[in-house]
């Protein structure tokens, strides 16, 4: 059977998985220092977001596709993250939760679920976009993986470079707080991916962005997330991201 792809087509935005609740150890401050020790720095950045609860406001734009939707969203480090819709008068439309390597999307209007593994480039035809799961996933926490052998090329503007498999990263980094502005990948001389990091909120030094837009421009595709409330390394409860799958909710299958 074939996966739907009606008005439940952003409910792949919601995720949970049963975790235990836990409380947040204290953090050291963290400060910036030079250019050159910034991918440390930024990889321990990421290190110290141990959690993160927000309102969530995600656009998603394609040739096929213009939709905006709000969830409650909540990460808990290392690797967990979900995400959950409400309609009208608070009605439950869905939840999804991303762990480390699979995902379950729960669609509480229509009692259906998904489930799959993170790596599978199959399942983000649900969401019209070519962004994997786990690209969305970094996305919503404000987060972009380093490449290896990253070198600084321009420290006057605070450029970053690493060649991989034929494609050229590119890094912007801002001098006075180490906060990355943007990145892109170019393949033969042309952008195919840009990520933009913006408004950031600095608690004891740990900087996230409120808002991060991915946009892949040969296929004219973009989605942002724009958080507000933010709440950053409080301790999260287990039940508030946590989905029960009745015995009778159908299971969808996408057929490959």
């Amino acid at each position: 059977m074939k996966y739907p792809i009606y008005g439940i087509l952003f409910l792949c935005l919601l995720f949970s998985w049963r975790c235990a609740s836990h409380s947040i150890p204290r953090t050291e401050s963290l400060k910036f220092g030079t250019l050159p020790q910034w991918p440390s720095f930024y990889q321990e950045n990421h290190n110290s977001l141990l959690s993160l609860k927000s309102e969530a406001w995600i656009s998603l734009e394609s040739p096929s596709l213009a939709t905006t939707v709000m969830v409650a969203l909540i990460f808990a480090a290392p690797d967990t993250l979900f995400m959950q819709a409400e309609g009208f008068l608070g009605m439950d439309l869905g939840k999804i939760l991303i762990g480390k390597d699979r995902f379950i999307l729960y669609n509480q209007f229509n009692n259906q679920f998904i489930a799959g593994a993170l790596d599978d480039p199959h399942y983000n035809i649900f969401l019209k976009t070519n962004l994997t799961l786990q690209q969305l996933k970094n996305a919503f926490i404000g987060f972009v993986p380093l490449p290896p052998d990253l070198t600084l090329t321009d420290e006057k503007e605070g450029l970053f470079v690493s060649q991989i498999a034929g494609q050229e990263y590119r890094f912007k980094v801002n001098k006075q707080n180490g906060s990355l502005e943007w990145m892109e990948i170019y393949q033969d001389n042309e952008i195919i991916l840009k990520q933009e990091f913006k408004n950031y909120v600095s608690t004891k030094g740990l900087l996230f962005p409120r808002i991060t837009r991915i946009v892949l421009p040969q296929r004219k595709e973009m989605v942002a997330i724009f958080h507000k409330n933010i709440k950053i390394n409080e301790a999260i409860d287990k039940n508030s991201y946590f989905i029960e799958i009745g015995p009778k909710t159908k299971q969808l299958i996408i057929v490959k």
